[in-house]
């Protein structure tokens, strides 16, 4: 079971990074350099609020007679053999909308958010929900706010690759541990692995010949740094 969660919902992803980047090797002073400088500039732009705000609560809703992008679901491949599964077993998910133009070789990327399950009891609720199984995932999610394509309500990212990586294994993208059998019930806390699957598949659908980057999470901004280090 993860432990008990930080009072920072950060905190937890940022940790687990600075142990990735020591595994892998890279220069702590170089990545801890552009790390700052990329935190800074997604700071700066404070989306986060936008992207999760439902079109009709936002003061930037869609222009009038257009909806927002419906983007279908995309279950990561081989999920079990990567060992990448949310809380229940199932594969985890990501929603991805192309870029176009000159936003091509650009990417917003944003992680779900969610908190943490704090015990056996809330873990087991959350397998029963999206928060821990893409069962009950919607197949489509409106695209709206900083992930709008509109370019008279998102100047800045309309035509941008833009990403909504789905939350499900309970702890912040974190942890891996094989399974945890309790009272007859299976857990799978595999949120590294999910982390390094997705990533892996956007590398492979354009993000690895990124040339611009942002988003909403500091995991997301030393994940990028370290791959810089690794061409």
């Amino acid at each position: 079971m993860p432990s008990s969660p930080p009072s920072s919902a950060s905190a937890p992803a940022a940790h687990h990074l600075r142990l990735w980047w020591r595994r892998r090797g890279r220069a702590g002073a170089v990545g801890a350099t552009f790390a700052v400088a990329l935190l800074a500039s997604a700071l700066l732009l404070t989306l986060s609020y936008y992207a999760s705000v439902p079109p009709a609560a936002s003061s930037c809703s869609s222009s009038p007679g257009r909806r927002p992008a419906l983007v279908g679901l995309t279950l990561v491949r081989d999920a079990e053999e990567k060992g990448a599964l949310c809380l229940d077993g199932s594969a985890p998910g990501y929603h991805l909308q192309k870029g176009s133009g000159t936003g091509s070789q650009s990417w917003l990327i944003h992680l779900e958010g969610g908190g943490w399950c704090r015990n056996l009891k809330s873990c087991a609720s959350r397998q029963k929900s999206m928060l821990g199984s893409s069962r009950y995932m919607e197949r489509q999610v409106e695209f709206a706010g900083s992930l709008s394509d509109d370019e008279s309500q998102n100047p800045d990212f309309y035509n941008w690759n833009k990403v909504k990586i789905r939350y499900c294994d309970g702890a912040s993208f974190s942890g891996n541990v094989k399974d945890e059998l309790q009272n007859g019930t299976r857990f799978f806390f595999r949120g590294q692995c999910i982390w390094e699957a997705v990533m892996n598949e956007l590398l492979l659908k354009g993000l690895g010949n990124a040339k611009q980057l942002s988003g909403f999470s500091n995991r997301m901004l030393c994940w990028w740094v370290s791959h810089l280090h690794s061409l």
